[in-house]
Formats: C-alpha cells, sequence, structure tokens
C-alpha cells in the first residue's frame, strides 16, 4: 500500500490536476535578493507544472520515480498538487483514497497494456491537464 501512496503522489507531481494555482497577495511581499515588492491584493499565479518539474526540488523530473517520496525524502513546500494553505482542495483525501480504490479495481479485474512507452503530450487547450490524442492502454478482462 505503501508503494501504491508513492505512485498516486509521483502521479500527481508530474500531471497535477489543474497546472496552476490562484491566489492574491494579502500582504506586501518583497522578493528576496531583488528590488521588487508583490503588493497586497495583487493576483498571483503558481505554476504547479513547473514547480513540481523543476529539477531543484524534483532531481530527473521528467522521470516517473515513485521512490522519490519514500520516507519524506522531499521538499515538501515544493509539492503542492492540491493547493496549499487556507484555499487547498477540501476533497484532497478523498481524491486520493477514491484514486488509489479505483486503481486497486482496475489492476484486480484487468490485465494492462501500454502499446507503447513514450512521454505524453500534454494538450494545452485548456486548464485541466488532459495527455493530446488519448492513451494507448489495452486493457484484457482477467
Amino acid at each position: 500500500m505503501k508503494f501504491l501512496d508513492r505512485c498516486v503522489m509521483e502521479t500527481n507531481r508530474k500531471y497535477p490536476g489543474l497546472p496552476i494555482l490562484n491566489r492574491i497577495c494579502t500582504q506586501d511581499y518583497q522578493v528576496p535578493g531583488s528590488k521588487y515588492t508583490i503588493k497586497k491584493g495583487t493576483p498571483i499565479i503558481i505554476s504547479l507544472m513547473g514547480l513540481h518539474r523543476d529539477a531543484e526540488y524534483f532531481p530527473n523530473p521528467m522521470k516517473f520515480d515513485p521512490d522519490r517520496f519514500e520516507n519524506g525524502n522531499f521538499d515538501q513546500n515544493a509539492y503542492m498538487p492540491f493547493g496549499e494553505g487556507p484555499r487547498n482542495c477540501i476533497a484532497f483525501r478523498m481524491g486520493k483514497v477514491s484514486a488509489k480504490t479505483a486503481i486497486v479495481t482496475v489492476l484486480s479485474n484487468f490485465d494492462i497494456e501500454c502499446s507503447e512507452k513514450k512521454e505524453l503530450e500534454i494538450d494545452t487547450h485548456g486548464i485541466p491537464i488532459v495527455p493530446k490524442g488519448g492513451v494507448n492502454i489495452k486493457f484484457t478482462r482477467k
């Protein structure tokens, strides 16, 4: 079950449900190492795709590696697939349990074959992250 937890975490890192978070700056913020200040009330957009695929926080970010989440060995401030703070997703626990239940149900009832191993190309025509052209997977009932 711990490996399944790590697989779900890695999937949410590499392919977050939403590529961005919208926030409003709640107080003036001096950007460290610069002369810039983000003023209170300024709309902020946080790129989850950029953050989750930044090699500074997640080495070899394009590799699917569930073990990067073993023993809490990752920067927890850089991982926020369900948002962060008081505006985070209120159903994130239910979502994680539902995803794991669905995975176990599918794996218990089907053999799965991936037709070709390649990096998914993301469709950029909307806010939710979806693979361009779908995913070629063959399901065979056990």
